[in-house]
């Protein structure tokens, strides 16, 4: 009983760690595509530059969470299968 409310847990919070980096890279990307319009950026540039980056280190970050859940996983199940 006490095992299933914590994996509902990290369940959880592994949503949250999820949807928190996914928004600490979008204010990144914002700051550091839309921050160089003070410079003489042009309006296009930072936004084809602000996508870009988006992409990139969205992608990587999502890429990273499943692979750290699937070995998570995969530890879990030979645990299981060695009792």
């Amino acid at each position: 009983m006490l095992e299933k409310y914590f994996t509902w847990l990290a369940e959880v919070l592994l949503i949250i760690v999820v949807g928190v980096g996914l928004v600490f890279i979008t204010l990144h990307s914002l700051y550091y595509s839309y921050g160089m319009m003070i410079f003489g950026e042009h309006s296009a540039a930072a936004t084809e530059m602000f996508w870009e980056s988006e992409k990139l280190w969205s992608s990587i970050y999502t890429v990273a969470v499943i692979v750290i859940d699937v070995s998570t996983q995969i530890v879990r199940s030979f645990k299981r299968s060695k009792k």
